[in-house]
């Protein structure tokens, strides 16, 4: 907060000030002349002068009257009396005069002053509008003198540069300057004169953790009368993501036209959905003649019209909206066969619904993937889910029961008495009543219930999409009389099982996957424990 100063404080303030400088000058007066001495205003001068420089105006005339009136009647024959004489009131008036001139002067020099002042402030503030513009900008700014000695620099130039921008040492912001690119970047200085004093350029230049950037650079050049150079101003916006886009763009150049000449990956340009170009890969890939594709529509490579027009549908879409789309779709050659593509295309004249299409052959990749899918989740033996796959259909069909509000039962199943199959008929025939159970509890459930196998001779049946507990009673009781049929072997012998289910309800007894398997378990050994064949709910147990 700005101090007020005398001048701007109330009148008594000032008029206070105005008297103890009065009274200073008096005591000063009787102090160093004597009173019947000459010269009785000498010291009232000086206070003249700061009251009215200090205290304004009206402080100033109240001590010249004050100084007057005392000078008269104390300094002046007859001393310590009112009569005047033409010497005194000569004086007297010589010393109003001349107290009023200076007043004036002071009230000029004040105005002048105050004036000054508010110039100065308004150079300050419009320095400092110009140093937070210039400091506040993402782009660099740097000036130098013609020995290269930097002038100035903005904040973002000390903090990309360091020292280098640091003024003073002439050449210094060369070394921010790539060795590879200064050569250049001198060259490009030297040739600007008053006939062309500007220059563009792009350059590497390093931070000070020695990183790369890439600045777009506009250097404009002063000079005299005389054309002798003066300073320059650079100005630089960094450039480095788009000439990395740009060197990758050119890349992409030479790889597109690499790619359209690859023996390996096929390339088919398209209007309305019908050929106007396919390179030799993408033939020779579908089985077709060079040229025979040309004018046809590509409805010939697709296993039926439904899937022509759902990769119609959801690809135009994105195409349309400036997107490339990507997916692996199904599809067929001249003679027929399957073949599956990982399928690019990008949209390149909208106008005319002209796209560029890149197909690769991955049917062996997809069959290698259809073969590493079933071994990782699926059971070897009996062809149905695995734990793994288990766990993520149930965390989905429990995630669907949270939206629907209905209830999910988890079934543990164990088989009782297998052993003895496996001890006396073999592990084959073991193996074999192992798919046979497999396949009636697939047939004893609905297709939106889910079987699985988790080992041994343990399953796992998960009814989804319950209206109330009876229908898993009733369910569960189909399920173990269907088990308890007798099961032809190989050898023609006739195996029989029974089960042990252990049922756990969601949300009633647990809500997530490990604990309504944890209950299930739980309620599966208390049916083991209760004479086997029959089951248990866990709500029965806990």
């Amino acid at each position: 907060m700005r101090r007020l100063t005398l001048t701007e404080r109330a009148a008594p303030i000032r008029y206070a000030t105005a008297s103890a400088i009065f009274i200073a000058a008096l005591a000063l007066r009787f102090a160093v002349l004597p009173v019947d001495q000459r010269a009785g205003f000498i010291t009232f001068y000086p206070a003249i002068v700061l009251v009215f420089y200090l205290c304004g105006t009206g402080a100033g005339v109240w001590v010249l009257a004050l100084s007057a009136a005392c000078g008269l009647y104390i300094f002046y024959p007859p001393h310590w009396g009112w009569t005047l004489t033409p010497t005194s009131a000569l004086v007297a008036l010589s010393f109003v005069g001349s107290s009023l001139i200076i007043a004036l002067v002071m009230r000029s020099l004040q105005n002048t002053n105050a004036r000054l002042g508010v110039a100065l402030a308004r150079v300050e503030l419009s320095d400092a509008r110009w140093r937070a513009m210039v400091n506040d900008q993402s782009d660099v700014v740097l000036r130098f003198d013609e020995r290269g000695a930097v002038l100035f620099a903005n904040e973002t130039a000390q903090r990309l540069f360091g020292e280098a921008a640091q003024p003073g040492r002439p050449g210094s912001w060369q070394q921010a300057v790539h060795p590879d690119d200064l050569p250049g970047v001198l060259e490009r200085l030297a040739r600007m004169s008053p006939a062309r004093p500007s220059v563009r350029f792009d350059c590497r230049v390093l931070d000070l953790d020695g990183e790369v950037h890439w600045i777009d650079f506009v250097d404009h050049a002063f000079h005299d009368a005389a054309q002798r150079l003066l300073e320059v101003q650079s100005v630089g916006r960094e450039v480095t993501e788009l000439t990395e886009a740009r060197q990758v763009l050119e890349g992409v150049v030479r790889e597109q036209h690499a790619m359209l000449h690859s023996d390996l990956l096929g390339i088919i340009k398209i209007r309305k959905r019908e050929t106007v170009w396919a390179n030799s890969a993408f033939e020779r890939m579908f089985g077709y003649e060079p040229g025979e594709l040309l004018g046809k529509s590509t409805r010939i490579l697709y296993p039926d019209a439904a899937a022509y027009l759902a990769l119609g549908r959801e690809a135009y879409q994105v195409l349309q909206a400036g997107g490339t789309y990507r997916a692996q779709a199904r599809m067929v050659n001249k003679t027929g066969g399957t073949l599956w593509v990982d399928i690019s295309g990008t949209m390149l004249v909208p106008e005319r619904d002209e796209s560029l299409w890149m197909m690769l052959d991955i049917t062996a990749l997809k069959a290698h993937e259809q073969r590493i899918e079933a071994l990782a989740y699926r059971d070897v033996l009996t062809g149905l889910p695995n734990r793994a796959l288990l766990l993520q259909l149930l965390e989905r069909e429990l995630a669907a029961r949270r939206r629907l509000d209905n209830e999910l039962a988890v079934c543990f199943v164990d088989l009782d008495s297998f052993k003895p199959i496996n001890d006396e008929h073999g592990h084959d025939a073991g193996d074999h009543v192992l798919q046979v159970v497999a396949e009636r509890l697939q047939e004893s459930v609905r297709g939106n219930d889910i079987v699985a196998r988790l080992g041994g001779d343990e399953f796992v049946v998960v009814l989804t999409h319950l209206p109330d507990s009876v229908v898993v009673r009733d369910t569960l009781q189909r399920l173990l009389e269907r088990l308890r049929a007798p099961i032809a072997l190989p050898d023609g012998a006739l195996a029989c099982v029974s089960a042990s289910i252990g049922v756990a309800v969601c949300p009633g007894d647990a809500q997530s996957t490990q604990g309504l398997l944890r209950c299930a378990d739980q309620a599966m050994y208390e049916a083991k424990g209760a004479g086997r064949d029959q089951m248990r709910l866990y709500a029965q147990v806990a």
